[in-house]
């Protein structure tokens, strides 16, 4: 216990293969050789070794975590006073280029209902444990709630609290091309990109469709992951360069990292304004070229649209992936939503070779799809508990 020093890549409980498998996907190419294999703290936190040319391809390039995090020090005290003296102890005369003199803090707090104190006590300790030793390294720091250059996580697992910056400075699930009001249940980016990533979609080779895209988040982060787009639209940059230890990075410019890549997608809806706040979506995020917007009722949409939609963007729809978010029960229920259901698993029907996979919270899909999922894994989107599940058609 003490300092560490470790990158920290927090996501959807269950992602931990998907993110790893995005991350070491990306080193490939961006730096090539062989990563060393995480830890694991729960199902959805992945910890390596920290190395600052993964942590800063991490901020801008994965799309399945919500969080990036270099973490600076653990302590298994139960206590706040033995939480305060081991913090100190770590992070006193630390030359890690993570504070300067000058620098404004934010501390938060995850999951401590485990310790013995409350949250507001635990986060008061460790910025307390900070602003002092800081304080005695000659570095005077002031707190600042909303905008801080440095934002600090206190997290608690396995009865250890560990400390981190956020490299991002913000979750990660905020990329910048996404406006407010997006529908009903809007899916949130990284778990767009999970839902992409376990769909198993190959934008080299495959089309993408989703028959009711609502804001277009899975059409958007499923053809900006294809080509290795970074992450953050202008002016939402992340506060990595910030710390002195990026700061000699700062003007670098972050080119796709498969830009060799074109992939083709169809995203439809049948509302008017939600499909004008995709329209949007699609134009900011910059994939207006690979992705081509529909509207009207999936079960109007026929293969031979699709196909002549295709054939004009060069690709012979032989291999794809029917990917979408639908409705739980919020909106409609009962035997409208049934019926939806069962509309939706006869128009997949009608492409055969294909394969189809949902993100959905309610318990009666699979029932009214009609077809046995080839994998079934649990995966929320917000409060409501839900399911990954993919079909082959």
């Amino acid at each position: 216990m003490g300092k560490i020093n470790s990158l920290r890549l927090v996501g959807a409980p269950g992602t931990n293969k998907i993110m790893a498998g995005e991350l070491s996907r990306l080193a490939r190419r961006a730096i090539g050789g062989r990563m060393a294999e995480p830890k694991k703290a729960g199902g959805g936190t992945l910890i390596y070794p920290f190395d600052r040319q993964l942590a800063e391809l991490a901020v801008h390039y994965h799309r399945t975590s919500a969080r990036v995090l270099w973490d600076l020090a653990e302590s298994t005290a139960e206590r706040l006073e033995p939480l305060y003296d081991d913090l100190c102890q770590a992070l006193k005369g630390d030359q890690r280029g993570w504070l300067w003199d000058g620098a404004t803090i934010s501390v938060r707090a995850r999951n401590v209902g485990g310790f013995a104190a409350g949250e507001p006590q635990v986060i008061g300790t460790v910025k307390n444990a900070i602003i002092d030793t800081a304080k005695e390294d000659g570095i005077e720091v002031t707190v600042e709630r909303n905008e801080p250059d440095v934002l600090i996580h206190a997290r608690l697992h396995n009865d250890v609290i560990s400390v981190s910056v956020d490299l991002a400075g913000r979750t990660m699930a905020k990329r910048g091309y996404r406006t407010e009001g997006a529908g009903e249940a809007p899916l949130r980016e990284d778990r767009a990109a999970t839902v992409a990533m376990l769909s198993r979609y190959d934008a080299r080779s495959e089309v993408l469709i989703d028959p009711m895209c609502g804001s277009g988040t899975i059409a958007i982060e499923a053809a900006l992951m294809g080509r290795g787009v970074p992450l953050w639209v202008a002016p939402r940059a992340p506060t990595i360069y910030r710390l002195p230890a990026f700061r000699d990075r700062v003007g670098q410019t972050h080119e796709p990292l498969f830009g060799d890549t074109k992939p083709v997608v169809i995203a439809n809806d049948i509302h008017t304004p939600v499909i004008e706040l995709a329209r949007g979506n699609i134009q900011r995020a910059g994939v207006a070229d690979a992705v081509h917007l529909l509207h009207g009722d999936f079960r109007d949409l026929s293969r031979k649209r699709i196909d002549k939609v295709l054939s004009e963007r060069g690709h012979d729809g032989k291999r794809g992936v029917i990917v979408c978010n639908p409705p739980y029960g919020t909106r409609m229920g009962g035997p409208e939503l049934e019926q939806l259901y069962r509309d939706l698993g006869a128009w997949c029907a009608g492409f055969p070779g294909w394969r189809a996979a949902f993100i959905v919270a309610n318990p009666d899909f699979v029932e009214h799809f009609g077809r046995r999922p080839r994998i079934s894994k649990p995966l929320s989107n917000g409060p409501q508990k839900g399911y990954f599940y993919s079909f082959d058609l």
